[in-house]
């Protein structure tokens, strides 16, 4: 069967959408219209019960077929009237995932006074559904309340996007005239470079904005509000990239000349730039005071922010000081309401990679610690100038962290007695440690760090 929806002034709607409501017309039967397998055992229990009815009650093949007609060849889910229905002109206004499946049937014959009726939903309909449960790019934003989990900081709960700044920039004016040209991506984000040349006390900027194509819900918002807030709160440390705002999908930044720590333990490891040991050292240092400054950021010594996606990547050089960004990843940490010097844990649905934690590859409820297990990772490229499991599978390697197994160090590396050295696999045993509890603090790695390269000085 194939149905027009027509709209008539003969109902109204009451919610919201509009006056008219809409009536299904002009049916033209078709024998190819068949009633999904799922529902004709249902409608054979109806069958000796509408043999004794009145001819004009619908059958449940007619009811779902058409039904879904109506709503496979309509934009809009709107409350259409039935023509099939005897006893009003409308369908009815509540639709139930827990209803019984006769209940519709039952409310169509009288039966019933309930206008709750149960709706099919699809096996693949039901498998997204349960893979956006956790995942993270789900449409909500995490809550910040729930049960006795409370935020941690009431300036968790705020924004303060500037977006007049965002609206001063003219993105196609200075493309055309060279200051202004995409840059690179990353996980989220495309990068533009900036630089108003006419302005000549300004700093060259990026702009960074989420993928092109990236939906427009909350909770991608909330990603931009995350990092935007959380740059901000952390421009006191000298350890994390400053930010001149956020607005929308785009927060705006300083141009950091100098790349990434990635690209430059990547160069080393090929012999394409060198290293000293202090130098590695010196890194080491600053890499474990961003994270330090990070989770340090109220000062309380209790974590309000988790990083969530700590690499080197992460890690930029800004007139030659490393510094820490990019937190569209972040989480912010909950207190528990009734143990305010503890924070709720909570769950990431996708963890790639294999520097991470036991803990995210298991999907267990993590804290900030899992940020402590990424700078191990870290550490340990800075200490061999290999990436952490470079030679084994992915997914293999993610089954070996979750079982507490450690990527293995040359002997000549182990045995070595340099202070730099010594200094890097205390550091790395300090993160690496399987219980979450047990795991070294941010501050904790960064005080020894300092200390052994302070000693090497």
């Amino acid at each position: 069967m194939r149905y027009f929806a027509q709209p008539t002034s003969s109902h109204s709607l009451d919610d919201g959408v509009g006056d008219e409501s809409y009536e299904l017309s002009n049916y033209v039967n078709n024998e190819a219209d068949a009633l999904p397998t799922q529902f004709q055992s249902i409608d054979e229990q109806f069958t000796t019960e509408k043999s004794d009815k009145s001819n004009d009650i619908p059958s449940l093949k007619d009811v779902f077929t058409e039904e879904r007609h109506f709503f496979n060849n309509n934009d809009k889910v709107l409350a259409p009237s039935h023509s099939l229905r005897h006893r009003q002109n409308t369908f009815p206004r509540i639709i139930s995932f827990e209803g019984v499946k006769d209940n519709w049937v039952n409310y169509l014959r009288g039966e019933s006074d309930d206008e709750k009726r149960f709706i099919h939903i699809s096996d693949k309909a039901l498998k997204e559904q349960e893979r956006l449960l956790d995942s993270d790019d789900f449409s909500y934003r995490d809550p910040l309340y729930e049960g006795e989990c409370v935020p941690m900081q009431k300036w968790q709960e705020t924004s303060f996007p500037n977006c007049n700044l965002f609206h001063e920039l003219d993105y196609h004016g200075m493309s055309r005239t060279e200051e202004f040209e995409y840059y690179a991506n990353g996980g989220y984000n495309h990068i533009f470079w900036l630089n108003e040349t006419e302005k000549d006390d300004d700093p060259e900027l990026v702009v960074k904005i989420l993928k092109y194509g990236t939906e427009y819900t909350d909770r991608n918002f909330d990603r931009v509000r995350r990092d935007g807030l959380i740059l901000e709160r952390l421009t006191k440390s000298p350890h994390v990239l400053d930010t001149y705002g956020f607005c929308g999908f785009e927060v705006l930044t300083p141009y950091a000349d100098g790349g990434t720590l990635s690209s430059k333990l990547r160069s080393w490891g090929h012999g394409k730039l060198k290293l000293s040991r202090k130098t590695r050292l010196k890194y080491a240092v600053e890499v474990a005071a961003g994270l330090a400054a990070v989770h340090d950021i109220d000062g309380e010594g209790l974590s309000s922010v988790a990083h969530g996606d700590l690499k080197g990547g992460q890690y930029l050089f800004q007139d030659g000081v490393m510094k820490l960004g990019d937190f569209n990843r972040g989480r912010f940490l909950r207190r528990n309401s009734t143990a305010p010097d503890t924070a709720c844990t909570y769950t990431i649905g996708k963890n790639d990679a294999a520097f991470r934690s036991p803990e995210e590859y298991e999907y267990l409820p993590q804290t900030s610690a899992i940020d402590v297990y990424a700078l191990g990772s870290i550490l340990y490229e800075l200490l061999t100038a290999k990436e952490v499991w470079y030679d084994t599978d992915t997914k293999k390697a993610q089954k070996y962290i979750r079982k507490g197994k450690l990527p293995e160090i040359d002997d000549e590396i182990l045995e070595s007695k340099d202070p730099v050295y010594v200094a890097l696999k205390e550091a790395i045993d300090m993160c690496y440690v399987f219980d979450p509890q047990k795991r070294a603090k941010a501050e904790e790695v960064a005080s020894f760090l300092q200390k052994s390269f302070s000693e090497l000085s």
